[in-house]
Formats: C-alpha cells, structure tokens, sequence
C-alpha cells in the first residue's frame, strides 16, 4: 500500500514501486480478511516516479494461509 492513499504498488525493482493493475483483487483480499498490512515497522521508503514514498508491505493472514494451503493441495484432473 501506498501512504494512506490505498493505492497498491508492486516493485519493479528493490527501491522501486508502480501502480498495481490489479488493485481491485487486492483489495477484495483485503476485506475478505485473507490479507492485511504489515507493521510501520517494515514500511519502506521506495521511489514512485521521482517521489520517494513509504511503501507498506502486505502479508497473509492465517486465514489467507489457510486458503493457500487449501488452493495448493488441488490438482488437476487427470484425464483417460
């Protein structure tokens, strides 16, 4: 997330962040509770264009790691 603006970012490189194209997922993620933001802690200062930001991280919550779990154990069907 970026500041308080809820905007999503993604790194392009390791100090640097852009708009998300799917920050309408996210943030569905977000209200389904299955992730949230991290601490002030790990927040990051990253160039957004030629503006340096904070950026916080985002991670799973046990719900979410729960679901991917879930998600994981599926396999395709095999097919005769």
């Amino acid at each position: 997330m970026l500041d308080d603006t809820d905007f999503v970012m993604v790194f392009t490189e390791p100090d640097r962040v852009r708009k998300a194209v799917d920050d309408d997922l996210v943030h569905h993620l977000i209200a389904a509770g299955l992730i949230r933001c991290g601490s002030k802690r790990d927040t990051l200062a990253c160039l957004h264009g030629a503006i340096r930001r904070p950026v916080t991280p985002l991670a799973l919550t046990a719900k979410g790691r729960t679901q991917l779990a879930r998600w994981c154990a599926l396999h395709p069907l095999k097919r005769k």
